[in-house]
């Protein structure tokens, strides 16, 4: 039998030990990583960047940026599906070309389900760009020089089996065009071989461009888009500039997401910050103000795009490969 007294001193002695002991600390607590599959300067660092400049105050943490560029993303996708489900890695997917990477390679040592998609923060679309000085003045006299010389025009972006080369490829198809591709890391890193003379033309991300465009470096030829862009309202779109029907395939979405695994209240606490973000009226005029296109999606919206987008990309990989 207790005897009353040692009682008293078993409770007092364990509210003793629940006061020493910490409180569990509340998520997140530390900044956060986060993964970008491209180089900087190209349009998904920048929309990273503006992002996690406007999520600390949503947040509680600050976002870090980490670009893993190489390989048309493959290493940035791989770096994120591997990494530590504890809710302090997470990143930026790009819906089509994290689908193509793995659809159209061997070992690619992700699958879809290693993600758990958070929020989308962009639709945005390719551009047709030169450098400013470019003889061509518009995207009927660029097509015309290509078809003069099949294969001899150097027209680079984002690649290998990105977005880009595959808005590139489709539109060849269908206006009966040859170009020679050359992959870069980004939009970056193609937007300054533009400017540098090495192109004759580029196919960035609208975003990427909109700077380059509003300095009066870049000139637009046109929109791969069903319409003109809120962006660039002046700029036709490439069905309209070249008087042919070419499907818009290559518009880039680009959502946050964690590596499957990730507890369900690190996820929701990431989706509410996202979501308070998106709904910033500071953070949506400096979108508009650096010609950020935003496109939002909650993480069941984004999930369900991402499987629809899978199995939409089967007709255009034959033209792929």
């Amino acid at each position: 039998m207790i005897r009353p007294l040692t009682k008293l001193a078993m409770a007092v002695s364990f509210a003793a030990l629940a006061t020493a002991m910490p409180a569990a600390a509340e998520y997140p607590e530390k900044p956060v990583k986060l993964i970008v599959a491209y180089s900087p300067g190209g349009g998904t660092d920048t929309a990273a960047r503006t992002v996690a400049k406007y999520v600390e105050k949503h947040f509680g943490q600050r976002l870090v940026v980490e670009n893993k560029a190489g390989a048309g993303g493959q290493i940035g996708f791989s770096a994120l599906a591997k990494a530590k489900t504890d809710g302090y890695e997470i990143g930026f997917i790009n819906v089509p070309s994290i689908q193509l990477v793995k659809q159209l390679r061997e070992n690619v040592p992700y699958e879809m389900a290693d993600f758990a998609p958070i929020a989308n923060i962009q639709l945005d679309p390719v551009v047709v760009a030169v450098n400013a000085d470019s003889p061509y003045q518009s995207l009927a006299e660029l097509l015309e020089a290509a078809k003069a010389e099949p294969g001899a025009l150097n027209i680079g972006a984002d690649g290998p089996q990105s977005n880009n080369q595959l808005q590139l490829i489709v539109a060849e198809d269908a206006l009966e065009t040859d170009f020679n591709f050359i992959a870069f890391d980004g939009s970056g890193p193609a937007i300054k071989a533009t400017l540098g003379g090495e192109l004759a033309a580029s196919l960035p991300s609208a975003s990427a461009a909109s700077s380059h465009v509003d300095s009066g470096r870049l000139r637009l030829l046109g929109v791969f888009a069903d319409e003109r862009s809120p962006l660039f309202p002046d700029v036709p779109t490439v069905s309209e500039a070249a008087d042919t029907a070419v499907p818009s395939v290559g518009a880039s979405l680009r959502g946050i997401a964690a590596p499957a695994g990730i507890s369900d209240a690190h996820k929701a606490r990431l989706e509410q910050a996202f979501a308070d973000v998106m709904a910033d009226p500071e953070f949506i005029d400096h979108a508009k103000t650096a010609g950020l296109p935003l496109k939002y999606m909650d993480a069941a919206a984004f999930e369900a795009y991402l499987e629809d987008a899978d199995a939409a990309l089967g007709k255009y990989i034959d033209l792929m490969k």
